[in-house]
């Protein structure tokens, strides 16, 4: 069914798309190319989505070098963001479809497929200006300031508001139930600080689901010592009190201060049934796409797995993208050792890549 969908979706496409000239008049060469696309990793997803679609206005590209800067972002919302703005000055507009491919989820596909049919001739987006938010859309809450933050973290830094707004977009205008749904996955997905979840609880009407997102949000959250101040999105005492005692450890498997703490470990029989389900799967790009997907669900991988993983691909650039991408996921205690990753690199520019993307995150 889905591949009978992006059929049609492709013959509609080309069917406009060949109508059009291309919007540039040569596009980089692959030299060009990689060495302006090494520029865009080691950035958060934030600056990274900035610098990407900054890229894409000052230079020409092709599709397949619009997929590969698209494969470059963790969030499927920033894939989003990054491709259909970079649609506007693509060499060979004729082509987009193909970039259907980058998305795991097929609901996003539909939205960039909606946007092409929708704007096809629009004109590049400032992305240096963040997505700022309606006045008066979010309460005037206390909200905590997590730029000089030092305390205990659950992640490695929070996206961008860019990302932030870009990715709450198509979520706004759900209705109560779809968009619990959404935003849990969102807060799973990303690194958040404490002042954007309560910006994301505050767009559900019912404080149960409110503090659902909230104790789903936990364990991405980068400023966790100043987490308490998520208690202002209740005005029910019960709700107040049931948050805190989620923090104190009351009912919660992840407590700010936990008692008796479980071990951070993905036990070797678990692990393995993870390889064999991404060894089922002989082409590469998909088997990046699976072993995210997969590997999401887990946040304490030891460094040894983490080769494991990354050792399976067999082209450096996956490779690294795949280090990269475990790093967030893997047991905290061993994130130190993370260096020893680089020995799975055949060139030294991919261990120079990796050591340069440990600084941005404190190593």
């Amino acid at each position: 069914m889905k591949k009978s969908l992006l059929t049609v979706f492709a013959i509609i496409f080309v069917t406009f798309a060949f109508a059009q000239q291309s919007r540039c008049p040569r596009p980089l060469s692959s030299a060009e190319f990689n060495q302006k696309k090494q520029l865009l990793t080691g950035n958060n997803e934030g600056r990274k989505l900035q610098a990407a679609i900054r890229l894409s206005q000052e230079s020409c590209l092709t599709t397949n070098q619009v997929k590969d800067i698209a494969m470059l972002f963790n969030d499927e919302y920033s894939r989003l963001d990054y491709t259909e703005k970079a649609y506007a000055t693509v060499f060979d507009p004729e082509n987009y479809y193909e970039v259907y491919d980058v998305f795991t989820k097929f609901s996003m596909a539909i939205r960039l497929y909606d946007f092409l049919n929708g704007k096809n001739t629009s004109t590049p987006v400032n992305p240096i200006t963040p997505v700022n938010p309606v006045n008066g859309e979010y309460p005037n809450y206390n909200y905590p300031d997590f730029a000089s933050y030092s305390g205990t973290k659950n992640c490695g830094y929070p996206i961008s508001d860019v990302t932030f707004e870009a990715s709450l977009r198509g979520i706004k205008g759900q209705n109560e139930a779809n968009k619990l749904n959404l935003l849990r996955q969102f807060v799973q997905n990303n690194c958040l600080a404490t002042s954007q979840v309560m910006k994301v609880a505050s767009l559900l009407s019912s404080e149960v689901n409110r503090l659902d997102v909230l104790r789903t949000a936990y364990e991405h959250i980068y400023d966790v010592n100043n987490y308490s101040s998520a208690n202002q999105v209740f005005q029910t005492k019960a709700n107040q009190d049931q948050f805190m005692a989620f923090l104190n450890g009351n009912g919660s498997t992840n407590p700010v201060n936990p008692t008796n703490p479980t071990v951070c470990k993905v036990e070797d029989a678990e692990f393995n049934n993870v390889l064999v389900a991404i060894r089922r799967e002989s082409n590469i790009y998909n088997k990046f796409n699976i072993t995210k997907n997969i590997t999401r669900n887990y946040n304490c991988f030891s460094i040894d797995q983490v080769r494991t993983l990354v050792k399976d691909f067999s082209i450096e650039s996956y490779k690294l993208d795949m280090a990269k991408y475990l790093y967030d996921y893997t047991n905290p205690a061993e994130r130190r050792q993370y260096f020893m990753v680089g020995n799975e690199f055949s060139f030294s520019s991919t261990r120079t890549n990796l050591s340069n993307f440990l600084a941005t995150k404190g190593n």
